[in-house]
């Protein structure tokens, strides 16, 4: 039943059960005098207001036109049916007043009136290894850990043969489709000269009219099993329907009403119906059991590589200025030397890696999850931090007197013993004067005593120098060594007859 119609029924029941227009309008969203047209007129729900048009009248004679004259442009109709024209012999049909209306309301009724040749399919016979056609069906949705994700069928026909070959994914991945022609190539035993597709992503990357420009890890997957990529007209699947009729049969007998537990069980079912059922049947078209053709195709099959051919799929990524690139919303790490470039990944099933030119960089594990950071500790190491290009030449050159210079240099700043600028200025002068050696183990010193500054490691340095074995090695010497590099007054040496010839002089005054 229509909608106005079930609309009326229900203003026609309110009405009964007395309820006023502007109640019925307000109950079922409508304008009273909505509500009162339907409740005058109970047929009125059903009728549909036909709109007239400019060209109307004129119609009868267009048409009259075209089944006379199929290939009249509309442009010419115009100038007709406008007086502009020589009159035709359908000119009695045409209304006393021309046609005042625009030339575009001409073209689009033609448009409609003229006879549309319908396209008449021509049967094509494939040679033996000549052809086959892939494609893709969405069968709906299936479960795999708890998460609802999509169901695909990869379906692969030898045109010759009708060899099939069926696959389910909840993917439509590159490798995941490189890695179904692989295992289609493996069980029918050879590869055909051609692959005809439709203009998927994974297999067209442009195109202009015919010329196409093909996926290149498509090409590269192509060039390693001998066969060459087509890809059919935009919008013409029945130039592939052969495909499309296994898609078809593959929906109707094999999955429809098929309980499905997990998607590993699908696929060895899928894999025992082609064995069993759909290679073995002889086939409406050729009257033959596909088994059976395929072992006359398999002679002019391309043999397969001998060594198994991995899948993956090649794209470029850029790495920030953190030495990580962005893949599927993860980040991961690469070593640091790569930021701010550019790294060609080899997008694996299971993982990713990452090149920079034709060198290996790394391997990552392709992460399932989403929003990851994944890193790896070592692609840090080394790297450069900045800190060093805050240190200052003073600096540089008082921690180059030696390895315990810039822990000497710390505590001195902790003593805050005048500005610590102008105190290592004076410790560095000192090297013009005693050597860098020297200074470098006064400083030593003067830190076993937990002495730090200009004046502690002048006093070591200026004694060392005058008496170099002054400075008692013993540990337990330290306090009077301190009292000594503090308290250290040059006094006159005087010969010991100097005070004999004192004494005798007091001994005689005395007497």
């Amino acid at each position: 039943m229509k909608v106005g119609e079930a609309v009326m029924v229900e203003i026609r029941f309110l009405a009964r059960q007395g309820l006023s227009k502007t109640a019925i309008g307000k109950r079922l969203g409508l304008h009273r005098h909505t509500v009162r047209k339907y409740l005058n007129d109970p047929h009125v729900a059903g009728k549909k207001r036909k709109r007239e048009s400019i060209i109307d009248p004129f119609k009868s004679y267009l048409k009259t036109r075209l089944e006379e004259y199929p290939d009249l442009s509309a442009v010419r109709l115009h100038r007709e049916i406008s007086g502009r024209d020589s009159p035709t012999p359908a000119a009695d049909l045409l209304p006393a007043e021309p046609y005042r209306g625009s030339v575009r309301t001409v073209r689009r009724h033609v448009a409609e009136m003229r006879p549309k040749p319908k396209r008449v399919y021509k049967p094509i016979e494939t040679l033996p290894g000549e052809q086959a056609q892939v494609d893709w069906g969405h069968f709906g949705y299936i479960y795999v850990d708890g998460e609802k994700m999509p169901l695909y069928g990869f379906s692969f026909v030898l045109s010759y043969s009708r060899m099939r070959y069926v696959e389910y994914t909840t993917s439509q991945n590159m490798p995941t489709f490189l890695g179904c022609h692989q295992r289609a190539l493996q069980y029918i035993g050879g590869a055909p000269e051609q692959i005809l597709y439709d203009n998927c992503k994974t297999v067209v990357l442009d195109r202009v009219g015919s010329v196409v420009q093909f996926n290149r890890d498509l090409q590269r997957f192509a060039a390693e099993y001998r066969f060459r990529p087509e890809a059919c007209w935009i919008r013409d699947p029945e130039s592939k329907g052969k495909v499309e009729s296994s898609l078809k049969y593959v929906r109707r007998d094999f999955f429809y009403a098929r309980p499905i537990s997990d998607i590993d069980t699908l696929n060895r079912e899928a894999l025992r119906w082609c064995d069993e059922v759909a290679n073995e049947k002889k086939h409406s078209a050729t009257r033959e059991v596909p088994s059976d053709r395929l072992n006359d195709e398999r002679e002019a099959l391309a043999p397969l590589p001998e060594r198994q051919v991995e899948i993956f799929s090649q794209t470029e990524r850029s790495v920030s200025k953190d030495a990580t690139f962005s893949f599927e919303t993860n980040q991961y790490s690469v070593p640091h030397h790569l930021s701010r470039g550019s790294v060609l990944l080899h997008v694996f099933s299971d993982r990713l890696e990452v090149y920079a030119g034709d060198e290996l960089q790394c391997v990552h594990r392709r992460s399932s999850e989403r929003g990851q950071l994944i890193l790896d500790d070592e692609h840090y190491e080394g790297r450069p931090t900045g800190r060093r290009k805050r240190k200052s030449l003073l600096q540089a050159d008082f921690e180059d007197l030696g390895p315990e210079a810039g822990d000497y240099l710390r505590k001195l700043a902790r003593q805050r013993r005048g500005g610590l600028k102008e105190q290592t200025k004076k410790i560095l002068d000192l090297c013009d004067e005693y050597g860098s050696d020297a200074v470098y183990e006064a400083m030593l010193r003067s830190a076993s005593f937990d002495r730090y500054g200009y004046d502690a490691i002048k006093r070591i340095a200026q004694k060392r120098t005058v008496h170099p074995d002054s400075l008692p090695d013993d540990p337990r010497d330290r306090q009077k060594d301190e009292r000594s590099c503090e308290l250290y007054i040059e006094v006159e040496r005087r010969d010991p007859s100097y005070y004999s010839q004192a004494m005798t002089g007091v001994n005689e005054h005395e007497c």
